[in-house]
């Protein structure tokens, strides 16, 4: 598996939200990511799953990744155009 990192790309793979793709936002522990979609999970109460329940993408979105870094404003637009970007439709 890929690892966790922040701008990478995850496909929920259990849950109600399972099928949905998410960004990665924060790495809460050794076993639990943050996610945000910009939608349903807005960049104000990012999602706490497990990574167990999780298939991370080989993608990643380097510019949503560079402005965490950077500790930048980020928008909940800028991670629904990342996951536009490349091709994950949440509908």
């Amino acid at each position: 598996m890929n690892e966790p990192v922040i701008g990478r790309v995850c496909i929920s793979r259990a849950g109600h939200d399972k099928g949905r793709a998410f960004l990665i936002v924060g790495v809460f522990d050794d076993n639990h990511v943050l996610l945000c979609d910009g939608e349903t999970r807005k960049l104000s109460r990012p999602k706490k799953k497990k990574l167990a329940h999780l298939h991370v993408e080989p993608v990643k979105s380097d510019e949503i990744a560079k402005k965490f870094a950077e500790s930048k404003d980020l928008l909940d637009a800028d991670v629904r155009n990342a996951l536009k970007l490349f091709g994950y439709n949440n509908g």
